[in-house]
């Protein structure tokens, strides 16, 4: 009899410590070995505003392998109004799911079915590694993020989706007008599990920003989502928090349409099993100003966007992009005359382009800045820390392209002066222009005949020009950047003959707000 009281007791115990949770740190949560077949599940999300609801759900399948951050369990919703909408939005990711009052996990996503009713589930305890810093090593399904881009144009936006599409597989990258949240959601700080939140990576006149769920919240420390953003490991991203200003049904899946309300925090991790960071502490951002100008019409735009190279290359032109656009209303050929200057700790870069394009100028104005920025951002031998970025450009409706007919300089110039001269240009349907010119000949140029030439650069084509790498980042720069200058000439002094110890050729490049071809040439005497 004692051994049959022996074995109830056990197995009570063993009912009690199955409903018991299993604690980490502070944290309860409901363990993965013990979720089954038709438990019930509550989770939390936000369907409109900013109020978390709580949903329905019931586990339909438990996936178990050697690795939690591969496994998953599979829950079927069976709420009513979250059917109403069309099942799982995009957006709930990350909304955690409850067994016995326990967190057990984060929505991830919904399977491609036409109701979206079935969703899987991450386990808490995968997410929980992150907060460990242990290897994450397998994404669950193919589940990324949607990202949406509020006051961009349709072009901008489109050719940033095709970027992004390629680049980090986005599941979609939608454009919508900009949206505001009311006035009485301003009091967004207060974030809880099941709270909308936004990763984001531009903010100010755009926003880039991915919608999802808060999952769990630790003091300062929170996770979220349930799957990747970008999956780039280490990561720099805003955490905005969010109102919820509608839900669609979408042609493709459902999703959420909220808009960032501020930023709140940061996101350190982004990997295959969630989002990581911190409330209150914020990323290092590189500020952006772009002022557009087309005769007495201008507009000026401000970014901050998080300050990652790869980011700021395949955003920041698209914003220039839209910049223009939105100035001058129009796609056209024409002329553009940009100034920039780049700053940052031991940073200050300054330059000028002229450039002309007969089929648009704002994309080729885009295209040829998003390589200024490689040349820099992705150089071989420093990473860069860009703090801020100004951009001044200048649109002229005409095509200011024109060829060298002549130049002419004085027959005689003395050495260490400046010899002043013109060249004769003819100009895209303007007809013919004499500009003035001037270069300083060198004060130990050789003595003697000599001869000044004017060159051109309309007919460079940007790629590469001859010589050997050099091991100076800003010989490096200088070189890159004189790969895509085509405005103005090159002033060159050619000695006739050789001198020994003496300077014989010195070349020079005059800005000038014409792209130019040809070259022409004057012989002078250097006294």
């Amino acid at each position: 009899m004692w051994r049959r009281r022996v074995l109830l007791i056990f197995w009570v115990l063993g009912l009690v410590l199955y409903a018991l949770p299993v604690w980490s740190g502070e944290i309860s949560i409901f363990p993965f070995s013990a979720i089954r077949k038709g438990m019930k599940a509550i989770g939390k999300t936000v369907l409109l505003g900013t109020e978390v609801q709580e949903f329905s759900l019931e586990v339909i399948d438990v996936v178990q392998t050697k690795d939690i951050t591969d496994s998953y369990f599979v829950v079927l919703v069976t709420d009513e109004k979250i059917r109403s909408l069309g099942g799982i939005l995009a957006g709930m990711s990350g909304s955690p799911v409850y067994i016995r009052g326990k967190i057990a996990g984060a929505l991830s996503h919904s399977f491609e079915t036409q109701d979206h009713l079935v969703g899987v589930v991450t386990p808490i305890e995968a997410m929980l590694k992150i907060w460990k810093e242990e290897e994450v090593l397998a994404p669950l399904g193919k589940e990324t993020s949607v990202v949406f881009c509020f006051g961009m144009g349709n072009r901008a936006w489109s050719r940033l989706r095709e970027r992004l599409g390629e680049t980090y597989a986005l599941r979609k990258v939608l454009a919508f007008p900009r949206l505001f949240p009311g006035k009485s959601e301003k009091q967004a700080a207060s974030l809880e599990p099941g709270s909308a939140i936004g990763v984001q990576l531009v903010t100010g006149d755009a926003e880039i920003v991915s919608v999802g769920t808060l999952t769990l919240r630790d003091g300062d420390r929170f996770l979220a989502l349930g799957h990747p953003f970008l999956h780039r490991g280490k990561a720099q991203y805003f955490l905005s928090s969010v109102y919820v200003n509608f839900s669609l049904k979408g042609d493709e899946f459902p999703f959420k349409v909220g808009t960032p309300i501020e930023i709140v925090g940061v996101v350190e991790e982004d990997r295959s099993v969630g989002i990581a960071g911190r409330f209150g502490v914020f990323p290092k951002t590189t500020e952006v100003t772009i002022g557009v100008k087309e005769g007495t019409r201008r507009r000026d735009f401000h970014f901050s966007a998080v300050q990652e190279e790869d980011i700021l290359v395949d955003f920041l032109p698209e914003l220039l992009l839209d910049a223009i656009d939105r100035t001058i209303d129009r796609q056209s050929p024409g002329s553009v005359d940009l100034k920039f200057r780049i700053t940052g700790e031991n940073l200050n870069l300054e330059d000028e382009f002229f450039w002309v394009s007969e089929p648009d100028i704002a994309t080729f104005t885009s295209n040829t800045f998003r390589r200024i920025l490689e040349a820099f951002l992705k150089n071989p031998y420093q990473p860069v820390n860009v703090e801020n970025i100004a951009l001044e450009v200048e649109v002229f409706p005409e095509i200011q392209r024109g060829w060298i007919l002549s130049c002419d300089f004085p027959r005689i110039v003395k050495r260490g002066e400046i010899a002043a001269g013109k060249v004769t240009v003819f100009l895209y349907r303007q007809g013919i222009r004499d500009v003035s010119l001037q270069v300083t000949v060198p004060s130990d140029f050789a003595p003697g005949e000599a001869e000044i030439v004017v060159r051109g650069r309309g007919g460079n084509s940007g790629e590469p020009r001859e010589g050997t790498f050099t091991a100076d980042f800003q010989e490096y720069l200088n070189q890159k950047l004189d790969e895509l200058r085509s405005d103005g000439v090159d002033l060159e002094i050619l000695a006739k003959g050789s001198v020994p110890q003496k300077t014989t050729y010195t070349r020079t490049h005059v800005f000038l707000p014409f792209v130019l071809e040809g070259d022409a040439s004057s012989k002078v005497w250097v006294n």
